[in-house]
């Protein structure tokens, strides 16, 4: 069953020009998938006692408005079921006046927590359908590596980004993924539709390099967070247009 719930953006949640910051409206996917797992038999709550945990493996977001800092926002969330190991599940973005204004699909796996082995939902649970592969929002198309550098920083995980699973909460690596950008073009454009795909946890304390490839004609970044180690953690590609 699907579920709708209201966020009101607060001030804190927005940046200078009071737009709602990209990474917390992940945080809000986030919740309110954890809130729908849930309420359909499949959250938190039903795995920990087995040390299985949900991980977050791709997103595509799309973003039709700027989300302002204008009272409130709706988000409707869906499990779509499961192809083979992967959970798919939808979001659908509304404003106070019923419009939509964004999409996102996500795909996330379960993963026995002392082994990192992959677990297959059906051993788990009795009640997530298979998914209509033919009528998925997305087909999660691969995010290449970046062809250059054209800009590159490095980040150190801290303590308030880890989440229950121990490792960096998944809205981080869009954080860095921002931080690493000029503030003048953060200050004239705003996301439009961003993909990510998540390879590997980062830990408290691991140091990673983010670095981006910029194609100036189309406003896309194609990003990745590399460990200390040269290991792919994420890869992002999002494309931002003009305010």
């Amino acid at each position: 069953m699907n579920q709708k719930k209201c966020y009101e953006i607060k001030f804190h949640e927005t940046d200078c020009l009071n737009r709602l910051k990209e990474p917390v409206l992940l945080n809000f996917l986030q919740d309110i998938a954890a809130v729908n797992a849930e309420e359909n038999g499949f959250g938190y709550s039903k795995i920990q006692d087995k040390e299985i945990g949900w991980f977050l493996t791709k997103y595509h977001i799309k973003l039709f408005e700027t989300l302002k800092n204008n009272g409130k926002i709706y988000i409707d969330t869906e499990s779509k079921g499961s192809v083979r190991i992967n959970c798919i599940r939808d979001f659908d973005i509304y404003n106070s006046e019923d419009k939509k204004i964004g999409e996102a699909t996500s795909s996330w796996v379960l993963t026995d927590l002392e082994t990192g082995k992959l677990v297959l939902p059906s051993d788990i649970f009795d009640n997530l359908p298979p998914a209509d592969k033919e009528h998925l929002r997305s087909n999660f198309p691969k995010v290449p590596m970046p062809a250059r550098e054209d800009f590159k920083q490095e980040f150190t995980a801290r303590y308030n980004e880890i989440d229950v699973n121990r490792h960096v909460n998944n809205a981080v690596y869009l954080t860095w993924a921002t931080e690493v950008l000029p503030i003048d073009l953060l200050l004239n454009t705003r996301m439009a539709e961003v993909e990510i795909q998540y390879k590997q946890q980062v830990k408290y304390g691991e140091k990673v390099i983010v670095t981006a490839e910029y194609d100036q004609d189309n406003l896309i970044f194609t990003e990745a967070v590399k460990t200390e180690n040269g290991e792919i953690a994420c890869l992002i590609r999002q494309k931002r247009v003009n305010c």
